[in-house]
């Protein structure tokens, strides 16, 4: 039950955090930012947490923007969406 209630509210924030940033016009970073700092605190101790991050909102972003299939990752977009966000 823990688990499940743990990521109904990591997909939770993520949602709600990038959605709030994108809808006032603010950009992915601030999105990243956002949410970063609200799930770090329940979530930081969890393995590559903060490894995943940037790829978890530029996701949720891409949804939001109707991206239905996830866009294709190559070596040089992880490198991208890493530099871009942290």
């Amino acid at each position: 039950d823990r688990a499940v209630e743990d990521t109904r509210a990591f997909l939770r924030t993520t949602l709600e955090g990038t959605r709030s940033v994108r809808e006032r016009g603010g950009t992915l970073k601030e999105a990243y930012e956002l949410v970063y700092g609200q799930l770090a605190p329940r979530y930081a101790g969890y393995p590559i947490f903060d490894h995943t991050m940037p790829f978890n909102v530029q996701r949720t972003w891409d949804e939001l923007d109707g991206i239905d299939h996830p866009r294709i990752w190559t070596a040089e977009r992880d490198r991208e969406v890493w530099d871009a966000l942290t």
